[in-house]
């Protein structure tokens, strides 16, 4: 009703003056009274009354309709408000079994004050011309609003399908940015658990040295800045190299290749992003001073799968990810330490120091080695 409030009011309030020229006096004063339940009908509506003032309105338009019939006739076109009124029947929030019968009586009305107005000739005569310009006004009007209210719902409709599909893309992104895609498919596609066993993949590990003591120097915005930098960074090469991100913790940043898509070239791909991500977060000293990346790698199956229900997160377990943690733990500043079977998986296409046997927790005396860079040679046919 706040949408209609001007209009039925514009009604009464023109209807007034036209009816005083025309001396039709009841019918002027009944326009009076109109003005003043119509004030009603808007206050009703800007107090939140909608249904209180939806129900004024209607007695309101149909009193209006059935006094303007029997003082100037059916030509006057003012009963073609009750088209209105049956509109407005069916789009008010009223219980439905309301709208119906007020839908119902209401045509019912104007059927019968078209039977009447075709038998009875109304009780004050107004010339043709007047009659004929009124009655094209009103009926115009009419109709201009039952297509407005009409458009309405079908633009709110409109607006909220757009939404939807909106927010529909919104969460799509988000689900994309917590899940790598192809895992998104499937927890969409109802498949419960997700949880897969990767025979071959490789997994790194990097963090930052001594990122806790710089960190405690430092104001807490800075620090989340800091820390965006390089993870914005790190997440560049990532695209760059078509390899999944698993997750951060605290300073530290994992991430896999082969999975959740095998590949063969796994151990290769993930090697060359480490180099990358070294040389990167070293070309970039001057916006991170006295920070360096330590880096390891570990190659073999894994167990991946997502766990939660309310926030999900897709992550990796098994010996693998457990050696590339240590090969990162145990590692020095600076440099990216592999495991042997990466040494192996890599072959003769990067550059790679012997470290040797070294203690690592939970394992023992391992042999790890350093990647240095890619082989000269690699890529170029022989």
């Amino acid at each position: 009703m706040m949408q209609a409030g001007p209009l039925g009011m514009a009604m009464f309030v023109i209807g007034v003056p036209v009816l005083a020229w025309w001396r039709v006096w009841p019918l002027a004063l009944a326009c009076l009274a109109g003005v003043a339940a119509w004030t009603g009908v808007i206050l009703l509506a800007r107090g939140g009354q909608v249904l209180a003032s939806a129900g004024v309105a209607h007695a309101t338009m149909c009193a209006a309709a059935v006094l303007a019939v029997v003082y100037v006739g059916w030509d006057f076109g003012v009963q073609y408000v009750l088209v209105v009124q049956i509109v407005v029947s069916i789009l008010n929030p009223w219980p439905r079994p309301v709208s119906v019968v007020l839908a119902a009586t209401t045509a019912i009305l104007l059927v019968t004050l078209y039977l009447y107005a075709e038998q009875t000739a109304p009780l004050y005569a107004v010339t043709p011309l007047a009659l004929n310009v009124a009655g094209t006004i009103n009926t115009l009007a009419t109709f201009g609003v039952v297509a407005i209210m009409v458009s309405l719902p079908v633009g709110a409709a409109d607006r909220a399908e757009a939404a939807l599909a909106a927010e529909h893309a919104r969460s799509e992104r988000l689900l994309t940015n917590v899940l790598p895609v192809p895992v998104a498919e499937r927890l969409k596609a109802g498949e419960e658990p997700i949880a897969d066993d990767v025979p071959a993949a490789s997994v790194l590990f990097a963090d930052i040295v001594d990122f806790t003591p710089y960190a405690a120097r430092l104001p807490a915005r800075d620090v989340v800045t800091l820390l965006d930098g390089v993870f914005s960074t790190l997440d560049d090469l990532v695209d760059e190299h078509g390899l999944e991100k698993v997750k951060t913790i605290g300073d530290a940043y994992m991430v896999a290749a082969g999975v959740p898509t095998p590949r063969p070239d796994y151990a290769h791909a993930l090697a060359a992003f480490a180099l990358a991500a070294s040389d990167r977060f070293a070309a970039q000293q001057g916006r991170w001073p006295a920070l360096q990346l330590r880096i390891g790698i570990g190659s073999g199956p894994v167990v991946a799968g997502v766990i939660g229900h309310r926030r999900f997160l897709y992550d990796l377990w098994g010996d693998t990810v457990n050696t590339a943690s240590r090969m990162e733990s145990h590692g020095l500043p600076g440099r990216i330490q592999i495991d042997d079977h990466t040494r192996r998986l890599l072959g003769d296409d990067f550059q790679i120091a012997d470290r040797g046997m070294i203690e690592v927790k939970g394992k023992g005396l391992v042999h790890t080695w350093f990647l240095t860079g890619a082989h000269p040679l690699a890529g170029q046919p022989g």
